[in-house]
């Protein structure tokens, strides 16, 4: 009986950890059944020995062996369950960090933030970017934002809408825009896409935003003395 019950459990893990649900498990059951009983309906017919007892033994035999595969299969199913959840928190976690990572917004100074961008911008990067620019905008009560797409390697106009987007959102709550890194390659190309960057104040490299940011805001740089 052991062995056979052993058995039980081995299957209900293995078939928790396939991807099995339970309605497959009574329908093995059921399919256990059936084949039990016509085994022994043939046996009966040729040697006429079946009693109940044996009847009630056969379901007995039968109900542990359903008990344990059941038992077995909740269980890992329930262990596979959260391990699937846990990867999932991780995964989420780790594509957050990410999107972080990816889009990182820097506090500059008291109500300026700056925005390097690098890599690749598609729609969906895009998206997430104007999110998390706002959010920041508004969680820091921003005056300014430098956005610099010196490490964006190509402009096209999927690129240059993303800019247009994220700097008119910007506007929208009152927050001015400075846009540097726009070589002259880079100017070329906006200039042929026909992009309108009226309202939006431009440089040429993060030292020119900054100081452009500071004269916005009233403060100026000096040089020290010594």
């Amino acid at each position: 009986m052991k062995p056979f019950l052993d058995h039980a459990r081995s299957i209900g893990k293995a078939r928790a950890s396939s991807g099995f649900i339970a309605a497959d498990m009574f329908g093995a059951l059921n399919e256990l059944r059936r084949i039990a009983w016509k085994l022994i309906e043939t046996f009966n017919r040729e040697y006429r020995m079946v009693t109940v007892n044996h009847v009630r033994r056969l379901e007995d035999i039968i109900h542990a062996f359903g008990q344990e595969l059941l038992t077995s299969f909740s269980v890992m199913y329930r262990d596979v369950q959260l391990q699937i959840n846990d990867q999932a928190a991780q995964i989420a976690a780790q594509q957050q960090t990410i999107r972080e990572l990816s889009t990182p917004i820097l506090p500059l100074y008291e109500g300026i933030l700056v925005v390097p961008l690098v890599g690749v911008i598609d729609s969906f990067r895009a998206g997430q970017m104007i999110e998390r620019l706002l959010t920041a905008i508004v969680e820091r009560q921003s005056d300014i934002v430098i956005i610099d797409i010196t490490g964006v390697p190509v402009i096209d106009t999927a690129v240059a809408n993303c800019l247009l987007q994220t700097a008119r959102a910007a506007q929208l709550i009152g927050t001015q825009v400075i846009q540097i890194g726009i070589g002259p390659e880079i100017a070329q190309t906006l200039v042929q896409l026909g992009v309108d960057l009226s309202g939006i104040q431009v440089g040429a490299t993060l030292q020119t935003g900054i100081e452009l940011a500071f004269r916005l805001t009233g403060h100026e740089i000096r040089p020290l003395h010594r």
